[in-house]
């Protein structure tokens, strides 16, 4: 059951529940557990109440994983204001939520477009003593990228590195989509950055994969028409791949656009594509 709750499978994950009630067998917390995320993860979230319900019925108390799956559920929606309850709601019972219970109400605000309330989530941990990890900053990084805030996702990266993390590359991807969505040659600091980001990422052998590779170089033509400092220190971390005309032409055609492509190029920072990267290689 738990493999298919870790896929989202909600019907084989009900159909294994059933298997297990219908047996005999002792219902406990963890296959509550499973069961949830099979919800959450498909996005199923009143038949997760439903399992919550049964929960309370049979007097199991919620411990902090089983809220944590809950607030995760609502904060892939988008929904600040369940996920915000059910935070209360732990207050309440008396379940501390913890570094992944903020982490994941940080990435509700930012799929809501609420970053201000990020700072609000912030200062609640900062009270509770709990600090931001490598996920957290991240979440933030994105967040920020999404409302389109390059200075304030590249503060999150300052910050998280001034706490001692290393960036991943998530952060990395999150981060230079962002700023490469703003920079121009007149705003020389963001200029800076990219190059500098681009530097550390190639030392740190991180490469993007090649559809972020196109996104990014379309950007760049907002920057650089014909080539220069950025161009060349912003290839340093696409794939070899990248240097084949028929791959780009590949590539470019299945991201709705052509390589002689200008302006039209731009992309979002937190385009449907980008979106569904930070997700892949993070959140799941």
């Amino acid at each position: 059951m738990g493999g298919y709750a870790a896929t989202g499978d909600i019907g084989k994950a009900f159909e294994y529940f059933k298997k297990i009630k219908d047996a005999g067998l002792t219902l406990d917390v963890f296959v509550y557990e499973g069961l949830l995320k099979a919800c959450c993860k498909s996005g199923r979230m009143q038949s997760a109440l439903a399992v919550t319900r049964e929960m309370s019925a049979i007097g199991m108390p919620r411990n902090t994983y089983v809220y944590n799956i809950l607030i995760d559920g609502w904060a892939r929606r988008g929904d600040v204001w369940e996920a915000t309850d059910l935070i209360q709601q732990m207050k309440r019972e008396g379940v501390h939520p913890d570094i992944h219970t903020y982490t994941s109400m940080i990435n509700a605000c930012s799929k809501a477009g609420d970053m201000a309330r990020s700072d609000k989530v912030l200062a609640e941990m900062a009270l509770a003593g709990i600090k931001p990890n490598v996920k957290t900053y991240t979440t933030l990084i994105n967040g920020w990228a999404r409302a389109s805030h390059p200075e304030k996702a590249l503060q999150c990266f300052k910050d998280m590195k001034s706490a001692g993390y290393i960036p991943d590359r998530p952060a990395y991807h999150c981060l230079m989509t962002s700023l490469l969505s703003r920079a121009t040659t007149s705003e020389e600091h963001i200029y800076n950055e990219i190059v500098n980001i681009c530097k550390e990422m190639s030392e740190n052998n991180l490469m993007v994969d090649l559809r972020t590779a196109a996104h990014w170089s379309r950007s760049l033509r907002n920057i650089e028409r014909r080539g220069g400092k950025l161009t060349k220190a912003l290839q340093k971390t696409f794939p070899p791949d990248w240097n084949s005309e028929e791959v780009r032409g590949v590539i470019y055609k299945s991201i709705g656009g052509d390589e002689d492509k200008g302006s039209d190029g731009e992309i979002s920072a937190f385009s449907e594509g980008e979106d569904e990267h930070f997700s892949r290689h993070f959140l799941n």
